[in-house]
Formats: C-alpha cells, sequence, structure tokens
C-alpha cells in the first residue's frame, strides 16, 4: 500500500472543505471495508483519506416530513437492527441482513454500500487496466470471467453496481443529500446513481469536495411492502451475481403501487416500469408473475458467458411476486 495522510475533521463543513481543497486527491473514508481493499489490492491511491468517524450527526437516525432521515455513516448492523425500518421500510431492514458477514456488517456503512466501487475482477485486479482506470478498453469483454459483469450493455464498460441496499432504496423512493464546502442539496437516489454521460469510471453524481451525508426515505403508504431477494455464488458473505427489490399494496385483490428494482445486472439499479405497468391493477397470478419477470428483462443483451444471469433473474423475479402476493402454489401451475 502507498502512504497517504490521513486527517479526522470533526464536522462535516471541515470535511469537505479539505476534499475539495485535494482537486480528487482526497476521498472520504467511512467504514473502510472497500476503500482499503481497493488501496491494498493497487486499484486506487489517493494522496490524503478523510475520515468521517468523528462527526456523530452523520450516524444519527430521525423522523423527518413524515419519513426517515438515515445518517451516511450508520452501519448496516445498525440499518439492520433499527427499530423504525418496520412496514414498509422492513425491505430495507431485510436487505442489510444479508450483506456480507457480521463482521463486515459492523464496520461497512450505508453511504458506503452506495458508494462502492464494482467487483468486476479485471477491475480489481492491480495487473489489469481498463476504462475505470487508466485504460482504454474492457478486457473482461474477452475473458470468460463475467459473471459480475452486465446483461444490459455498457458505456464500453461492463461492470455492475454491487449495493445491496440501492435497490430497496429506489423501490422506496429514497432521496440523498450532499453536502459540499458551501451548500447542501438533495437529490432523487436514481438520479445520483445515474453517473455523469460519457465518465465509465463513474459510479455515481458525487461532485469532487462532495460527501454522501445522509439517505431520505419518504412516507410510504402503510399497505405497501416489499421484498428483497438475491442470488449470489455463496449462501453467505457473497455479492449479488442479481438482485430484485419488488413492493407493492394490496387493494381489493389487486396490485396497486408496484415498483420493480433489478441490481447486479446493470451500470446502475434497473427501475422496470414496464414490468410494474403490466402488472398495476391487476389480480396476481403465476402467469402475471412469470410476464412481469419477461417484461423485466427484455431489453437484455447477456454476454457470451454470463447468460445464466439471466435465468436466474427471471425466476428472481418470479418468486419475488408470488412470495409478496401470497399467490397459491396451484395457481402456479400452468407455469
Amino acid at each position: 500500500m502507498k502512504p497517504f495522510a490521513f486527517a479526522r475533521p470533526a464536522t462535516v463543513t471541515e470535511a469537505a472543505r479539505l476534499l475539495a481543497a485535494a482537486q480528487g486527491g482526497a476521498r472520504a473514508i467511512a467504514g473502510g471495508s472497500d476503500l482499503l481493499a481497493e488501496l491494498k489490492e493497487g486499484t486506487a491511491h489517493y494522496d490524503s483519506l478523510i475520515s468521517l468517524s468523528a462527526i456523530p450527526a452523520l450516524a444519527e437516525v430521525r423522523e423527518q416530513d413524515g419519513g426517515l432521515r438515515l445518517g451516511a455513516m450508520l452501519t448496516l448492523a445498525q440499518v439492520e437492527s433499527e427499530r423504525r425500518l418496520t412496514g414498509p421500510w422492513r425491505i430495507l431492514a431485510e436487505a442489510a441482513r444479508g450483506v456480507a458477514t457480521p463482521e463486515i456488517r459492523n464496520q461497512g456503512t450505508l453511504g458506503g454500500n452506495l458508494c462502492q466501487r464494482p467487483r468486476c475482477l479485471h477491475f480489481r485486479s492491480p495487473w489489469l487496466d481498463c476504462l475505470k482506470k487508466t485504460g482504454s478498453g474492457c478486457p473482461a469483454l474477452e475473458s470468460e470471467h463475467q459473471h459480475y459483469l452486465s446483461i444490459f450493455g455498457g458505456r464500453g464498460c461492463h461492470a455492475v453496481h454491487a449495493s445491496d441496499l440501492a435497490p430497496p432504496l429506489l423501490a422506496l423512493g429514497a432521496a440523498v443529500e450532499i453536502a459540499t464546502p458551501g451548500d447542501q442539496q438533495v437529490i432523487p437516489l436514481a438520479d445520483f446513481l445515474a453517473a455523469p454521460a460519457g465518465d465509465a469510471r463513474s459510479e455515481n453524481a458525487l461532485p469532487v469536495g462532495g460527501i454522501l451525508i445522509a439517505v431520505l426515505l419518504p412516507p410510504v403508504p402503510p399497505a405497501w411492502k416489499g421484498v428483497y431477494l438475491k442470488a449470489r455464488e455463496r449462501t453467505a458473505g457473497d455479492f449479488p451475481l442479481v438482485s430484485v427489490a419488488f413492493g407493492c399494496a394490496g387493494e381489493a385483490g389487486a396490485i396497486r403501487g408496484a415498483r420493480l428494482v433489478l441490481g447486479g445486472v446493470a451500470a446502475a439499479p434497473r427501475r422496470c416500469q414496464d414490468a410494474e405497468a403490466l402488472m398495476e391493477g391487476q389480480r396476481p397470478t403465476g402467469e402475471l408473475a412469470a410476464r412481469a419477470a419477461r417484461a423485466a428483462f427484455a431489453a437484455a443483451t447477456p454476454l457470451p458467458h454470463n447468460g445464466f444471469k439471466l435465468d436466474l433473474g427471471l425466476a428472481l423475479v418470479a418468486r419475488a411476486i408470488v412470495e409478496l402476493t401470497g399467490i397459491k402454489p396451484e395457481a402456479n401451475r400452468s407455469n
């Protein structure tokens, strides 16, 4: 690991000032479970790290405008056990519970999970160059190791967003609060995760000198509920190959307010509005679940060695709909 300076400011304003002054040569560090791995692997280097651990306000949870404001320095273990994440918000706690291992959940943070770098094995290798580092191509396209790559294309890079918490947060309509040296702003999470066009090296819209300080959960109808499922290579401690966040409200036997978000399959979590529209107002059946799954993956274009993710995704979406809506087994026999 190359040497770096380390600062531990006591306020968000001071942290943002230090980051901005470094002009890209510094990085904020939260739990460090991903960033320190990058530094050790040699896939990243910064002249200085700005720790956020001395700013207690960043680990607070409070009610706000009928919803919840979750500090970005909350550990995943705290998100998992937060007593106010009940009812419609329970999907977030369930997703946190499935992240990695207890040791990592005790260290990793909400903000860090959203801002983590891709798990592409080629990006993570110190021996290979690519668009996300200083190169001009994507060596993963010529490799057989494509299980952590997109099945929905890419902008020259086919790495996917690895966050477990992003899909359920998008299903809940969450926003993020960003602090810069002279300002604070709230933007929808969907916009935050939509990296600048043409910039394959970035996974989010965090400006230089900016810090993600909170995640905002809006009020959700009490009847709305959600489920988060993921497929992974190992049953514990692994990143999602495909993940699904699905939520809806049942009204008079019909699906209302459906939200379906895919993770692990594209550069950013992918909301499936065509599938949502197909389900809206419909009585849940096994046939409807299968049709919605096909609609969610209609635009998929798998690479030569990751087509299995399409089959996983189709099964996972249908299963999420069946589980959440309580479709009886006999209603699914035709599929």
